[in-house]
C-alpha cells in the first residue's frame, strides 16, 4: 500500500512569511469599505419623511418598542444636527440597540455624512385628573375662584 500526502510542507520559511503578509495586506484592504458620503443640504420635511421611512420600516419587522422610539419628537439644527426628544431613559437604551442603523440609514438617504444623532431627556408633564367630588370643585374653584363664595353663601358641602 502506498501512502499519499495530502499536505505540502514548505522548503523555504520565508516565501510563507511572504505569503502570509500579502494575504493580510489584501485583506486589510477589503475588509475596510471606505464609506463616502456627499454634503447635501436638507430640510426637516426630507428628514422627517426618511425617518418615518425608517421606523415604518422597524413597525413592519415587529420592533414596536423601537417604532415608539421613532415616534418621539425630533429637531434639526444647525443643518445637520438632528435631537430626538425623549421622555425617559428606557427610551434611549431602547435607542443605543439601534443607533448606528439610522444614522447610516439617514446619512445614506439624505447623502450627508455629516449628519449627527443627539437625543435630549425632557420632564413628561402630568396633569392630575379630578376624580372625587372635591377634587373636581377644587378644580373648578381655582379656573373660577368665586365658587368658593357661592359654595360659603349656599351653605353647600362638595363631598356630597
Amino acid at each position: 500500500m502506498k501512502l499519499r500526502s495530502t499536505t505540502k510542507i514548505p522548503t523555504n520559511l520565508n516565501e510563507v512569511l511572504e505569503n502570509l503578509s500579502d494575504q493580510e495586506e489584501q485583506g486589510s484592504e477589503l475588509s475596510e469599505p471606505e464609506e463616502t458620503y456627499g454634503n447635501d443640504p436638507f430640510t426637516i420635511e426630507e428628514l422627517k419623511k426618511y425617518w418615518n421611512e425608517f421606523a415604518d420600516r422597524k413597525k413592519k419587522e415587529g420592533k414596536d418598542s423601537e417604532y415608539a422610539v421613532l415616534k418621539q419628537e425630533i429637531e434639526l439644527i444647525d443643518d445637520v444636527k438632528i435631537v430626538l426628544k425623549l421622555t425617559n431613559a428606557v427610551k434611549l437604551n431602547i435607542l443605543d440597540k439601534f443607533r448606528p442603523d439610522l444614522v447610516t440609514f439617514l446619512k445614506t438617504q439624505l447623502n450627508n455624512g455629516q449628519v449627527e444623532l443627539h437625543t435630549e431627556l425632557k420632564e413628561e408633564t402630568s396633569t392630575r385628573v379630578p376624580y372625587t367630588n372635591k377634587e373636581k370643585f377644587l378644580y373648578l374653584a381655582e379656573k373660577k375662584p368665586i365658587l368658593h363664595d357661592l359654595k360659603n353663601r349656599l351653605g353647600l358641602d362638595p363631598d356630597f
